[in-house]
């Protein structure tokens, strides 16, 4: 009998449940409060959870009590709290990367419709029942023919870069690998970004968050945009230099900014970006929406099936030595 165990407390397990319950050889223990996991985890040799509730507390429990732990599951692409609240030992840990890079893309491009067509001016002027055709329609802009620059070429990047072609965009892509990849007209390396920065209508940030990607999209970036560029992050708020980022929107160095993730999550009361009319702000959501053809749930039994067999797991993001997965 093959003990899982689910701490989840914020998302919906039903999937999870109704499968796993339906196997015969699981035994599923569902950890729905802090104070069910160390009960949950004794014994238990996998552990389905998430990176948003995956704290310092929680983890200290699950170190502790989980000791038969050999795979961690995350139903997150992120893994970044997690690893920060400190991982058990000897483990391997598998996330859905790629399962909603469909979504994220999909957000990515609405930041970006929506910076370039004036959103945010026309619903000011809205609440203010105000008509403000003369006004926007100089500063609109189109995204056909503009040169998108996506930094990182995983998964979602590549679903940027896809959707792009629709909108008839440049594409140039900044990955640590240099291997082509379909939809995008060139990948540079990472080490070329300030200077392709300079070329960049509109920046992407879509890298993974981790210690080689924190703080890449530096001051340097940013003051290498062009007054009429566009900086939209759908990955994580630590992959930009959020003060440089403030100034220069402040300064009307750059057109503007659409963030789904901030350096400070709740973004503060008080936040200068609160305020900022050039700035699309959405709470961390871009990977929010109907389930995509291929659900968290059915990679997670396609893998434990692989576990099982003794094969490859997939979407591995560290080994059980500790390291990232290259």
């Amino acid at each position: 009998m093959l003990k899982i165990a689910l701490y989840n407390p914020l998302v919906d397990p039903t999937e999870f449940i109704e499968r796993l319950r339906a196997d015969p050889d699981v035994r599923l223990m569902v950890a729905e409060r802090d104070e069910d996991i160390a009960g949950a985890v004794d014994g238990a040799e996998i552990l389905i959870t998430g990176n948003r509730f995956y704290l310092p507390e929680p983890a200290a429990l699950i170190r502790q009590h989980g000791r038969a732990l050999r795979w961690l599951n995350f139903v997150t692409s992120g893994i970044d709290k997690a690893v920060n609240s400190g991982l058990p030992p000897n483990v391997v840990v598998t996330n859905v990367a790629g399962v909603r890079a469909f979504a994220v893309a999909e957000h990515g491009f609405a930041l970006m419709l929506g910076l370039a067509r004036y959103v945010r001016a026309s619903e000011i002027a809205r609440l203010k029942e105000t008509w403000v055709r003369d006004d926007i329609t100089p500063p609109i802009t189109n995204l056909a023919r503009r040169h998108l620059v996506i930094v990182g070429t995983g998964a979602i990047g590549q679903e940027i870069a896809r959707l792009a072609k629709a909108f008839n965009m440049h594409v140039t892509g900044i990955s640590r690998s240099t291997t082509p990849l379909e939809n995008f007209d060139d990948i540079r390396p990472r080490e070329a970004l300030v200077e392709t920065a300079r070329e960049a209508d509109y920046l992407m940030v879509a890298a993974l968050a981790g210690p080689q990607t924190d703080g890449m999209i530096s001051r340097a970036v940013i003051d290498a945009l062009r007054p009429t560029a566009f900086l939209i992050n759908i990955a994580r708020g630590s992959l930009v230099e959020e003060p440089a980022l403030i100034e220069a929107l402040q300064a009307g160095r750059i057109a503007g900014a659409g963030l789904d993730v901030m350096e400070t999550e709740p973004l503060p009361p008080g936040h200068p970006l609160w305020s900022m009319e050039n700035v699309l702000l959405t709470p961390h959501v871009a990977g929010a929406g109907d389930a995509g053809i291929i659900t968290a749930a059915s990679l997670f039994i396609d893998n434990l099936q692989r576990w099982r067999t003794g094969q490859r797991l997939r979407n591995i993001v560290m080994e059980t030595d500790g390291k990232r997965a290259t």
